[in-house]
């Protein structure tokens, strides 16, 4: 049998209070640990919330920049009518986006969005972002709210007041079926030393005021200037393949770029013809056979000569609503009219060419408007908006622009026999206008032929598949024209109507940011 002695028992219940009081402690520590944990927890599920409703706001804001993408695919001028698309909030979710379109730093202070003066108040007018616009998509999720800034830009061949594809005459031309095969769509780095295509010079006089670009090599033999002489940003002047018979820029010519010479850019192809015009011209503004359009600007008319059941007619029209005239082959006379720049004079041409899509303009303008042959396009007198009636050569205000578009030749009508201008010739014509010609060329009919006719002013922009010829010599001799040519710088931004439509082109999001403190 054990005894415990008092004092032992005494110390046991002493120990019994010490255990209580440890049993306690731990409990206590306990309590903390799992409050702390509570806390933690707590923290953590309300920062997730809060990380969860900043994304969802953040790709409403995205959301909102990809439906105003959508809008300007859909309509290049949307940004003319400074809206911005917004989302209604749906009942089981407080998820939406607000759009809205940004003034340019170089807008007058203070201005917002005005659809009176959009160039002046959206687009940016200096420094390396000219050309573009911003907007501002703001997305909300619950209480939290992010925004995105996106900034767009045209991609095209608007970019340029010249493009060209290949620099020599276009082959059908020749005349010499075996020459023809040898040359077409051949580079200079191709054809040189191999076979005689036919270059054309950029020589004394003749001046490229605005962005240029060609993928081939450019034979500069002259004073020629490129680019416009201090304008901010610097144009730039890209010739792909190089200059000749002077390689670089040691030459007389003068290159008003960054770098006092050209560069490389991307390798751009126009496309094979501009058929899908024909999708989107109204019905009441397709025509048939050879067409002679006369603009009546101010009273924002067009007179309509053409051809029906061989009856020669002519009628006044409305400004075609969505800005479009697009002119096919007769349906009721084949097309037997095959174009050589040399025949513009000739009978045949007038009398074989009834059956073709070929189509005649001339005249003013104060709503944007594109003209469209399936064959070639003529431009037989001057053309320009109305808001430099009477001061040709000053810079066109407003938003009216026009495209001439031609699956083959787009040309300036010049009758010449004998060495002897004719009838119809223009001299020092203006045309304001951008110019494309598919698959050809932009072109002067009989541009060897007769007494020099001045300078050919283009205000506007040219792209070409084949470099087009407008006369022969330089500094004020020869016939033809001398190239003046400037850049409408409303064409980076405002294309007419459609004119995007064959390239497959238009606005991009070249930069998205979050905009201070977003």
């Amino acid at each position: 049998m054990t005894f415990i002695s008092v004092a032992g028992r005494a110390r046991l219940r002493g120990e019994e209070g010490f255990t209580l009081l440890i049993a306690l402690g731990v409990m206590f520590v306990t309590s903390l640990l799992l409050v702390a944990a509570f806390t933690v927890t707590n923290s953590d599920v309300h920062l997730s919330h809060v990380d969860a409703t900043q994304k969802q706001a953040y790709y409403a804001a995205l959301a909102g920049i990809q439906e105003y993408e959508y809008k300007l695919q859909a309509n290049p001028n949307y940004w003319q009518t400074c809206e911005g698309p917004s989302s209604t909030v749906p009942e089981e979710s407080t998820e939406h986006y607000e759009v809205s379109v940004l003034p340019a730093s170089s807008s007058p202070e203070g201005a917002a969005c005005s659809v009176a003066n959009p160039f002046n108040t959206v687009i940016e007018s200096k420094g390396t972002l000219a050309n573009t616009f911003r907007v501002k998509a703001t997305g909300y999720a619950g209480t939290e709210k992010r925004s995105l800034v996106a900034t767009f830009k045209v991609n095209g061949f608007l970019n340029y007041i010249y493009f060209t594809n290949f620099e020599t005459l276009d082959p059908q031309l020749y005349g010499e079926e075996t020459l023809a095969n040898n040359c077409k769509e051949k580079y200079y780095s191709q054809w040189n030393g191999k076979f005689e295509c036919q270059n054309i010079e950029f020589t004394t006089g003749d001046s490229v005021n605005g962005p240029m670009h060609t993928n081939d090599a450019a034979d500069v033999g002259g004073a020629a200037t490129f680019g416009r002489e201090g304008h901010n940003p610097a144009d730039s002047v890209e010739i792909n393949g190089g200059t000749y018979p002077t390689a670089g820029c040691g030459g007389s010519a003068k290159y008003y770029t960054a770098t006092k010479c050209y560069t490389k850019g991307p390798v751009l192809v126009a496309p094979a013809e501009d058929t899908s015009l024909a999708t989107y011209t109204e019905s009441a503004n397709k025509y048939y056979g050879v067409t002679h359009l006369a603009l009546n600007g101010a009273a924002n008319t067009i007179t309509v000569t053409y051809f029906k059941g061989g009856v020669e007619k002519k009628e006044t029209v409305a400004w075609p609503k969505n800005g479009l005239i697009y002119v096919q082959p007769s349906k009721e006379a084949a097309c037997t009219y095959n174009y050589e720049y040399a025949n513009s004079d000739n009978a045949a041409e007038t009398s074989e060419e009834k059956g073709c899509g070929n189509v005649y303009v001339h005249g003013t303008y104060s709503k944007s408007l594109t003209v469209a042959g399936y064959n070639d396009l003529i431009i037989d007198g001057e053309l320009y908006p109305t808001s430099v009636e009477g001061k040709l050569g000053s810079e066109p205000s407003g938003t009216a622009t026009l495209g001439l578009i031609a699956s083959k030749y787009v040309r300036i009508y010049h009758p010449c026999s004998g060495g002897t201008n004719g009838g119809g010739s223009l001299s020092n014509p203006w045309i304001y206008a951008a110019i494309l010609s598919t698959a050809h060329s932009f072109i002067v009919d009989n541009f060897n032929c007769g007494a020099t006719l001045g300078k050919l002013h283009i205000f506007g922009a040219i792209a070409q598949n084949y470099r087009g010829a407008v006369g022969t010599g330089g500094g004020g001799g020869g016939t033809g024209y001398i190239k003046d040519y400037k850049y409408d710088g409303r064409l980076a931004t405002d294309e007419p109507p459609y004119f995007l439509q064959p390239l497959k082109a238009g606005w991009k999001v070249i930069r998205q940011t979050a905009p201070t403190g977003g």
